[in-house]
This record gives C-alpha cells, sequence and structure tokens, in this order.
C-alpha cells in the first residue's frame, strides 16, 4: 500500500467516524478510542480520546456534551495529522517493523520483585506455623496461592506486604527501590509504596469512585493532568466509567473489588496482591475478574506481579503461571502450574453419577481401579497412567453409567486436596 492510498484510508475512516459521533456521540466516543490506538502515534492523543469518553459521559447538559463533542472531532483531525506526519509518511513495511520493535522493547522483563528462603511464622498461642516457603515473584506472572482454609495463605500475604513480622527465614525485594533493602532489613516506608493489598474484607470507603480514585493517585504523587489521565485508563481498564459518581453502597459485590482493584491500581504499584478475590462473586463476575487480573499482569504499559488466594482452584489454574499449595504451614507443591502432575504415579478422575459405589467398584475393576472415594460431591477415582479418560468413560457408557460430571484432574492441584 502505497503512501497516498494510507492517508486516503485513513480520511476516509476518519470521515465515517466523524459522522458516527455526530449520530451518537456515546458510541462514537468508543469508536473514537479504537481510532486513536490505531493510528495515534502520539500517547497524548490516545490519553486525550480516554479523557473525552469520560467527559462525555460526566457531562451534565446539552451545552456541555455538545463542547466535549466538538473536541472529539477536533482530535479526530489532530490523530489524521499525526498519522500523516509520522508512520503514514512512511512505507507500510517500515511501520510494520517499528510497532513489532516497539512491542519487543516494551515486552515484561520475568524481573523478580520479591523473593523469600525458607520463610516462616509462628503463632505461640495457637501453636500454628507457616514454614518453609521459597517463594519468587516475577513481573507479569501470576502466582496463585491455594489450600484450605486456615493452612497459611492470609499469613504468607500479610509477610509479604509487610502487615507481619517473620520470625524464620528470609526476605527481599530486588526489584523494588533498591535501598529499601538495608543492611539493618527492609524499609517497609518505601516497599510498600510499590505494593498493593486488597484483602479479602475490603474496608468501606466513603465519598464518590472518582473522588477516592483521584485521590488515591494523589497521595502517591500523581496530580494535575497526570492525575486525570491515570484515573481515566485505569476507569476504562476495569469498566468503572458509568459508575463514577456511586457511593460505595451503590455498588454490587463485583464492582465493589473491581473498585479496590482501582485503587490500588491507578498509582501503579509493581506487585499486586490479592487475598480470596471470588469468594463473594457469582460466576460471570469470577470470570470478568479473572481476565482483569491476567490483563494486569501482562500490561505492556505497567507490567506487575500478581499473587492471588482462592478456593476456586480451576478458574485460579487457568490464569496463573505458577502454584503454591499450603497445607497445614507447610508447602506441598510449589512450581509451573504446567508442571503440575509431571512426577504423578496414577491418573486421577473426578466423576459425578448417581450410580452406588460398589456397583461401580465393579465395573472400574475392569481398569485396575487403584482408589475410588466420594468427596461429597463427586467421585474421586484413580486408575494407573495407561488408563486415559476416554477409556473410563467408554467403560461407563457401555455399562449405562449415567454420567452427569466428569473431569480429569490427574495434573490439577485439587489431586493433592484428596
Amino acid at each position: 500500500m502505497s503512501n497516498n492510498d494510507m492517508n486516503q484510508e485513513i480520511e476516509q475512516v476518519a470521515a465515517e467516524l466523524c459522522l458516527g459521533i455526530e449520530a451518537d456521540p456515546k458510541e462514537g466516543s468508543t469508536l473514537l478510542m479504537g481510532f486513536a490506538n490505531t493510528y495515534a502515534l502520539d500517547s497524548r492523543l490516545r490519553h486525550s480520546a480516554l479523557i473525552l469518553r469520560l467527559n462525555y459521559t460526566k457531562a451534565p447538559g446539552d451545552e456541555q456534551r455538545r463542547r466535549v463533542l466538538d473536541e472529539m472531532l477536533d482530535l479526530v483531525g489532530d490523530i489524521v495529522e499525526d498519522f500523516r506526519n509520522g508512520t503514514g509518511a512512511e512505507p507500510l513495511e517500515r511501520a510494520i517493523e517499528q510497532a513489532e520493535q516497539r512491542y519487543q522493547d516494551m515486552a515484561p522483563q520475568r524481573d523478580v520483585v520479591f523473593g523469600s528462603e525458607n520463610l516462616g511464622k509462628t503463632y505461640p498461642k495457637s501453636g500454628f506455623r507457616l514454614r518453609g516457603v521459597e517463594l519468587k515473584l516475577r513481573l507479569g506472572e501470576i502466582t496463585g496461592v491455594v489450600g484450605e482454609n486456615g493452612n497459611g495463605k492470609t499469613t504468607l500475604f500479610r509477610l509479604v506486604a509487610g502487615d507481619l513480622l517473620h520470625d524464620q527465614g528470609s526476605m527481599a525485594f530486588p526489584l523494588l527501590k533498591q535501598e529499601s533493602n538495608t543492611k539493618k532489613g527492609i524499609d517497609w516506608v518505601k516497599v510498600k509504596e510499590e505494593i498493593a493489598y486488597v484483602p479479602q474484607e475490603l474496608p468501606k470507603v466513603y465519598g464518590t469512585l472518582e473522588e477516592n480514585l483521584q485521590y488515591e493517585a494523589a497521595i502517591h504523587g500523581i496530580l494535575g493532568e497526570d492525575n486525570l489521565r491515570e484515573v481515566g485508563f485505569i476507569v476504562e481498564r476495569l469498566g468503572l466509567g458509568e459508575h463514577l459518581e456511586k457511593c460505595w453502597s451503590e455498588l454490587s459485590g463485583g464492582f465493589k473489588l473491581r473498585f479496590a482493584l482501582a485503587r490500588a491500581l491507578v498509582w501503579r504499584p509493581r506487585l499486586l496482591i490479592v487475598d480470596e478475590p471470588l469468594a463473594n462473586l457469582d460466576f460471570k463476575a469470577q470470570q470478568v475478574v479473572l481476565k482483569d487480573l491476567r490483563n494486569l499482569a501482562d500490561g505492556l504499559r505497567y507490567p506487575m506481579s500478581v499473587l492471588i488466594s482462592s478456593q476456586h482452584l480451576h478458574e485460579v489454574e487457568a490464569i496463573a503461571d505458577r502454584i503454591l499449595f499450603l497445607e497445614r504451614g507447610r508447602v506441598k507443591f510449589n512450581g509451573l502450574v504446567e508442571q503440575m502432575g509431571e512426577q504423578r504415579r496414577f491418573n486421577t478422575y473426578e466423576l459425578g453419577t448417581d450410580c452406588e459405589e460398589q456397583e461401580l467398584r465393579g465395573y472400574l475393576r475392569k481398569l485396575k481401579l487403584h482408589q475410588i472415594q466420594h468427596s461429597g460431591v463427586a467421585y474421586v477415582i484413580t486408575v494407573p497412567l495407561e488408563v486415559t479418560h476416554r477409556e473410563l468413560l467408554q467403560l461407563l457408557l457401555s455399562e449405562g453409567v449415567e454420567v452427569e460430571y466428569f473431569r480429569d484432574i490427574s495434573r490439577s492441584i485439587k489431586q493433592l486436596f484428596h
């Protein structure tokens, strides 16, 4: 495609966009953001598109909305001019090469944000001990911590966040402010400037969402136009634009959590710690939050490390890079998700059926059944490695067993709970 063709293309797209903005400014503001992200080389133009979208949503009257609409139309022209003066004047192949190079330059490095060796904490009154935690939290990675309640997950989180002092082992923050790791120990004042902790029990906040987000950014040194830009960025990313004027009591559980995440993220921490974020959410809200966390960890603009705990094992496994499994204060598994089950000696399957256990045992003897137990919800069946899930299902169906639920958990952390 020649330079002339490229310029003609953007002019045509811009003309159609202006018509769309005039016809439906609210929808047009969303289209404007896509246009800016596609064609604008100057990041300030992309940020302006985001701010205008928010301003139109908040405009109190027709006159103010018309003013924002005119600004959106002007911005379209600015983006076209920016494109012509930049990559639009170069061959398309060169533009693609530059875009790929920018992506590689921006790709998050897997630098270690936090590391611990033999980390532990003892509670003398209860006798509970967390011990032997070897942990490395890296930029761009999600580490999931799982285990039954009372096994040390929250204790570990509070140690990493600096809310508890450890009494065994060592810990350090090699990527955070270097002066924070001193001979006298960790300077928690400096470290906490780069750690965000979202506890399971979210504290109530006062005032509107927007006021709280602007305040949170301000106390971390983000002021003026930067404050508006960063608040706008995280609001758009977490889908909070329609809720900015609401107070805490007006939010659902899912949006309270999103708001808590927005407060934690608006000042760009390097480490995000989230304790049981899925506990009080419905299935749809869980999926949205998990997707948000995965996208945030992968972010090119501000990559971070995410430490998350949850009882929802399959959901956490779907987004996590690494899993730490705690049982009675001890580490039972610590590694990459794909390493789970590599050293197993059996395959493990979950089966939901109304078939009686003795009858089921009889059928499964043909496959050299190793063990069968009922979890209260489903049967957990353990068979030799050579028995695949397909063979197991084929046998059950051939015997007329009605299968209501089936899952292969051979490579899931869930098998360690049985």
